[in-house]
């Protein structure tokens, strides 16, 4: 049996897979993308692998999308996105990278590929490159690379990550026709990183979200895209506290009833030197939704759909928990948690998941008030002294009376925990013991606290 595998996070059968690419909803079904090195487990050669579902939760794999053309002197097949044109023609454009002058860090080029027969096989555009740096004219950009593509009225907009003169940066570019682009402006440029890389850029009601990876923790902003394609930011936050830790590269699409949906890598990096089953590396997270609160931060919640995953249901109501832990009955290595607390203004708790019995593994999630601090500590995650093992922290304020809500996935060697739908810690853990299992709720400071509702399902696989 394999510890390690998760049931109902996307995956593929075997081997390597990082970002998610081109999701988009065509024809009734939802079709995902993502970074594949289909001959080994490590990170190597990048392909586009392809799944599709009808119902965001149950995948079929499919062929093998994109495949590098060493004769044109292509290595890799970067990330990049997928759309319709204007002619109702599947499209996909992605970062194409080579050896020496072609690598990606001075010479990526931006390369389309078509479909004919609904996806299943994709014909790579005879006349590419579609863009080079060329377009920039004396700009020093490195890094260069994953197009994000929309159309806005009579026009088509992509956005590309990069650096220039060593500042991270978003670009932004216009075409009439999806095929000849003209570059815009910078978007957005920060001396804060080196490069950034998977921009997004899409309106949520009246306002812009800008969301990217910049080799570390994922960020977003909102505000506004001023006439001149630059951006101003109203409201910056981290999407996810994890960064290499967990959770990296998101990407999103528009589904039917107009939400934003969005999946991210779920990294292998936290395994350090931990080989554990060896066949597979990386995951999607599951997909979540996006909208804004009133103030401009993103509200980030798991889909409904993954509601029909849900099997056994423990439920407790109205629980008060003081220095004795509470078990709470229900053990497992897939399950889903919501729970909601009213706090008094001292208290400190943790929920203990995938503990063993004598508690030698545990990953604690916990909650500060003090603090105002969300923690997932992993420092007892696992026996073996090879994954990493550090805390991982989010700052999540509560207004005075306010509920605390939390999410949280566990599937084998995925966490995702979502506070107030507001904050989000992902990670990956790896515990050794067979009966490492359990989940327990306990009150390190405070008198007592105040469980309004605490639910667990186990969650059954998407296979």
């Amino acid at each position: 049996m394999d510890l390690y595998r998760p049931i109902y996070h996307f995956m593929p059968e075997k081997n390597w897979m990082n970002d998610p690419n081109g999701p988009i909803y065509y024809k009734g079904e939802y079709h995902l993308f993502y970074q594949t090195n289909p001959n080994d487990y490590h990170w190597d050669t990048m392909h586009w692998g392809h799944a599709k579902s009808i119902d965001l939760v149950h995948w079929n794999h499919l062929p093998i999308a994109l495949y590098p053309s060493n004769e044109l002197g292509e290595k890799h097949c970067f990330s990049g996105c997928t759309f319709t044109n204007d002619q109702g023609i599947p499209t996909i454009y992605y970062t194409s990278v080579g050896e020496g002058q072609r690598h990606q860090s001075v010479g990526a080029e931006q390369w389309m590929a078509v479909s004919h027969d609904d996806m299943v096989t994709w014909e790579k555009a005879k006349n590419n490159p579609r863009l080079t740096l060329d377009l920039h004219e004396n700009m020093d950009i490195k890094e260069w690379r994953d197009p994000f593509v929309w159309k806005d009225g009579d026009n088509w907009y992509m956005v590309l990550g990069g650096s220039n003169d060593g500042n991270g940066c978003v670009f932004i570019y216009k075409s009439k026709n999806s095929l000849d682009w003209k570059f815009l402006n910078i978007l957005y440029e920060t001396n804060k990183y080196k490069f950034l890389e998977c921009p997004n850029l899409f309106k949520l009601g009246d306002k812009y979200v800008l969301i990217y990876s910049p080799n570390d923790m994922v960020v977003y902003h909102t505000g506004i895209l001023n006439s001149d394609f630059t951006f101003t930011t109203e409201y910056q936050d981290i999407f996810d506290n994890s960064g290499w830790e967990g959770y990296y590269a998101p990407n999103s699409l528009v589904d039917p009833n107009g939400r934003r949906v969005i999946w991210g890598w779920m990294t292998e990096a936290s395994r350090g030197e931990f080989k554990g089953p060896l066949g597979w590396a990386g995951a999607q997270s599951i997909p979540r939704m996006l909208s804004l609160y009133n103030n401009g931060k993103l509200k980030i919640e798991p889909v409904s759909e993954l509601k029909v995953l849900r099997a056994e249901e423990k439920l407790l109501t109205d629980v008060k928990v003081n220095s004795e832990n509470l078990k709470l009955g229900v053990q497992g290595r897939a399950l889903e948690i919501k729970a909601e607390f009213e706090l008094n203004g001292d208290e400190e708790f943790s929920i203990q998941v995938l503990q063993s019995k004598n508690a030698q593994e545990q990953t604690s999630i916990s909650y500060n008030v003090i603090n105002s601090e969300l923690t997932v500590d992993r420092s007892k995650s696992t026996l073996s002294e090879l994954p990493h093992k550090s805390k991982l922290s989010a700052s999540l304020y509560l207004s005075k009376g306010e509920i605390l809500k939390l999410h949280i996935f566990i599937d084998h060697s995925i966490i995702e925990v979502f506070a107030n739908y507001e904050k989000c810690i992902s990670t990956r853990v790896y515990p050794t013991l067979d009966d490492t299992t359990g989940v327990t709720l306990s009150l390190t400071k405070g008198i007592e606290l105040n469980v309004k509702s605490f639910t667990i399902w186990k969650m059954k696989s998407i296979w």
